[in-house]
């Protein structure tokens, strides 16, 4: 039996969190403000659960992170509030920017299910939360 990783490890857009809670998440990723754009890029962190998010002229996205666990795997900081920088309409995270990002609450019934071994086909955890307004 091999040994199983324990560490909580950041979210990718598309994942389900397993709490509760307020989220940013962050796509249509690029690594260079000036990279052309063909398609959506990449998918980019879930950064949560949040107390808030709040924008300043659209330069800064302002976090207060729920705890201080989840602010340090979202942005590797000790502090509960964290800002991200907005450069030339994008957000500016880890390197990378993002053209696009969402605000969005996930309720309970929503989180992230326990993995199953029992099941032939795998329970499906992976949810595009702009897209769920749409499917109804």
């Amino acid at each position: 039996m091999s040994p199983t990783n324990t560490t909580p490890q950041r979210l990718q857009y598309g994942a389900r969190p397993t709490q509760p809670g307020m989220y940013l998440g962050l796509f249509h990723g690029r690594n260079s403000r000036k990279e052309d754009m063909d398609d959506w890029g990449f998918a980019g962190p879930v950064l949560g659960p949040l107390n808030y998010c709040h924008t300043t002229y659209m330069a800064y996205i302002h976090l207060q992170f729920v705890n201080g666990q989840d602010a340090r795997i979202c942005c590797n900081s000790g502090h509960l509030a964290v800002d991200l920088e907005v450069v030339e309409d994008m957000i500016h995270f880890e390197g990378a920017y993002y053209g696009d990002w969402t605000v969005f609450f996930v309720a309970p019934e929503e989180c992230r299910r326990p993995d199953d071994a029992f099941r032939n086909k795998p329970r499906v955890n992976a949810y595009q939360w702009h897209n769920h307004l749409n499917a109804a």
